[in-house]
């Protein structure tokens, strides 16, 4: 079975949590014990986590918040002392986040202009009034009320 690391195990929420838990410093100190454990104390909603990282098998990492005491799981607090430990791998992530970010935005870009460009250009009158009703009537309530307010003022006083 391949060996995995703490990162590849945490969820989402961990992951992301816990490099901002590292970036606004929050890890107050921390020490390698041997070529498997890392030692450290966390910040965190006003307490302080005693944290423990098994690097071989990451899933015996413990911490005392009580989000992961007890359970076999990945909390903010170890993401963060792991980035602590090991910066080059906060500074990964940070970097894939920004590929992502940047991939999404070209993605947002290309599609945008395909609406405004192509799609929106090809529907019939009848088809984009029944869009822009069902976008209005079926979307959020604060969309329908924007929508009255700057369109139809003097039904406001309705909403």
């Amino acid at each position: 079975m391949e060996e995995q690391d703490l990162i590849d195990l945490a969820n989402d929420n961990s992951l992301f949590r816990g490099y901002e838990y590292y970036q606004e410093g929050k890890v107050v100190g921390y020490q390698k014990i041997n070529d498997n454990s890392i030692i450290g104390k966390v910040n965190g909603n006003g307490e302080r986590y005693d944290v423990e990282i098994k690097l071989k098998n990451p899933l015996m990492s413990k911490c005392s918040c009580s989000h992961a005491a007890g359970r076999h799981i990945i909390c903010k607090h170890m993401v963060a002392l792991y980035f602590a430990a090991f910066p080059m791998e906060a500074e990964q992530l940070r970097r894939e986040i920004e590929e992502y970010d940047e991939l999404q935005e070209v993605r947002r870009e290309s599609l945008e202009f395909t609406l405004k460009e192509e799609y929106i250009p090809s529907m019939s009158r009848k088809e984009l009034e029944d869009e822009l009703y069902d976008l209005l009537v079926e979307g959020p309530d604060w969309q329908f009320d924007q929508f009255i307010q700057e369109h139809l003022p003097e039904y406001g006083e309705f909403l």
